[in-house]
C-alpha cells in the first residue's frame, strides 16, 4: 500500500521537527516538539486541513461580498440586544461615524478591510467629530477602536472574513480621567440648584447616596425596587433592563435618601395618569411635546448639567461622578472594600480598590492625635 503523501515539508530541527505548509498562497511554519516523525507528519496533515478551511472561509466571504453596511446592521440588530441600555447607546454612537466613513469609501466588502484601512479611519475620525468642529478626544477614539475590534471579531465568527484587522493597530493614547469628587458643600449646592425639579433632585440623591449607575440603574427603578422598610434598592435585570455585569444586587440607602424616597412615594406612588398608575420611580409627571405623563424618564443629563452650572461647579462634572463620590466616601470612612464592591456592582475587587487613591480621608490617621484607642491598638498590634 503506497504511503500517504505529507503536505508541505518536514525537517528535523534539534529535538523536534519544523513543518512548512502552504495552501493557495497562504503559508504556515510550525515547530513540533517530538522525536517521532509520524507524529510530526500527522500534525502537518491537520495543519494543512485547518489552513485549507481558512482559505475556503476567506474565499466564501469574498464570494458572498458582504458589505460593511450589512455588517454594521447585523451587529446592531443581533449583538446589542442583551447589553445594558447605556452600553447600547455607546455602541450606537460609534456606529454613526462608522457608517458615514465607510459609505464615503464606497461601502467596501468586509473581507477587503486591512489594518491600513483601520488606521485611515482613526486618522479621519480625529478631525471628524459629530456636531462639533473641535478635534475628537482620545478617549472617544479609543472607544471607537474597541468597538471596531469587537465588530470585526463578530465578522470573523459570522464567516465574513479571516482575521481581525484591528488587532495590529496601535491603541490611541489617552490619559486616564480622574472622576470629579465633590465636597460636601459642593454636593449640597448641586442639590439646591435642582430647585423645584423634584425628579432631578431625587436623581442626584440616588446617585450620590447609593452609588448606582445613572441611566441603566437609577432611571430604571420601579416602585417595587425601593424597599423603604429596610432601606435597600434592588438593582435587577427586569423590565427590559440589563445590569452591567449581569448580576442583580442589593444596594443600601442612606437615611437621607430613605427620607427623600418616603416623600417621593407619598406624592407619586399612587398617582394616576389617564387612569393608569406608572411603575416607574422616575417618570414624567406632565404630558409635553415629546413625552406623556407617567412615561419613564430616559435621561436627566441636560437637567443635571444646568443645575451644575447654576451651582457654579466645574463644567466637566458628570452624573457618574456622583457614583464615584459615594464609593470614595465609603472607602474613606473605612468601610470594607468587599462590601462596597458588592453594593455598587463591581465585578472585580481591583476596580473597587482603584478608588482608594481618590479618597484622602483614610490617610488622616497618619497625623491624627494619639487617642487612647490608637495607643491600645499599637500595644496589641491590632
Amino acid at each position: 500500500m503506497p504511503r500517504r503523501r505529507t503536505p508541505g515539508t518536514i525537517q528535523r530541527r534539534g529535538s523536534g521537527y519544523r513543518i512548512r505548509v502552504q495552501v493557495d498562497g497562504k503559508r504556515r511554519v510550525f515547530t513540533v516538539a517530538t522525536s517521532d516523525k509520524r507524529v510530526a507528519e500527522a500534525y502537518a496533515i491537520r495543519a494543512a486541513k485547518d489552513l485549507q478551511a481558512e482559505v475556503e472561509q476567506r474565499v466564501g466571504a469574498a464570494i458572498n461580498g458582504i458589505r460593511m453596511s450589512a455588517l454594521f446592521d447585523r451587529f446592531e440588530s443581533t449583538e446589542l440586544r442583551g447589553l445594558a441600555i447605556g452600553t447600547q447607546d455607546a455602541y450606537r454612537d460609534s456606529l454613526k461615524p462608522f457608517r458615514r466613513y465607510w459609505s464615503e469609501q464606497g461601502d467596501p466588502t468586509v473581507d477587503s478591510i486591512q489594518m491600513k484601512h483601520i488606521d485611515e479611519y482613526l486618522t479621519w475620525r480625529r478631525v471628524n467629530r459629530t456636531g462639533s468642529p473641535a478635534p475628537l478626544g482620545a478617549h472617544t477614539l479609543r472607544k471607537d477602536r474597541a468597538v471596531l475590534h469587537r465588530i470585526f471579531a463578530k465578522a470573523e465568527r459570522y464567516g465574513y472574513r479571516v482575521g481581525n484587522p484591528v488587532t495590529a493597530t496601535e491603541k490611541p493614547k489617552a490619559d486616564q480621567r480622574d472622576p470629579l469628587i465633590l465636597t460636601d458643600d459642593q454636593y449640597d449646592s448641586l442639590l439646591s440648584a435642582c430647585g423645584d425639579r423634584e425628579m432631578l433632585r431625587l436623581f442626584v440623591l440616588t446617585l450620590g447616596e447609593a452609588g448606582v449607575r445613572s441611566e441603566s440603574e437609577a432611571l430604571m427603578l420601579t416602585w417595587d425596587d425601593v424597599r423603604l422598610d429596610d432601606g435597600f434598592l434592588y438593582i435587577s435585570q427586569r423590565n427590559g433592563r440589563r445590569v452591567k455585569g449581569g448580576k442583580a444586587r442589593w444596594t443600601p440607602m442612606t437615611e437621607r435618601l430613605v427620607g427623600a424616597m418616603r416623600d417621593h412615594f407619598a406624592q407619586y406612588r399612587f398617582a394616576a395618569y389617564a387612569g393608569t398608575q406608572t411603575p416607574w420611580v422616575f417618570h414624567h409627571p406632565r404630558t409635553a411635546l415629546r413625552f406623556t405623563a407617567g412615561e419613564r424618564i430616559g435621561s436627566l443629563y441636560d437637567g443635571f448639567k444646568r443645575a451644575a452650572a447654576r451651582a457654579k461647579l466645574p463644567p466637566n462634572l458628570r452624573p457618574h461622578d456622583l457614583r464615584h463620590r459615594r464609593i470614595t466616601k465609603w472607602l474613606g470612612e473605612g468601610q470594607s472594600a468587599t462590601l462596597v464592591k458588592e453594593a455598587v456592582g463591581h465585578a472585580d475587587l481591583r476596580t473597587t480598590m482603584g478608588y482608594t487613591h481618590l479618597s484622602k480621608e483614610h490617610l488622616r490617621a497618619l497625623v491624627a492625635p494619639a487617642t487612647p484607642q490608637l495607643v491600645a491598638r499599637a500595644r496589641t498590634g491590632t
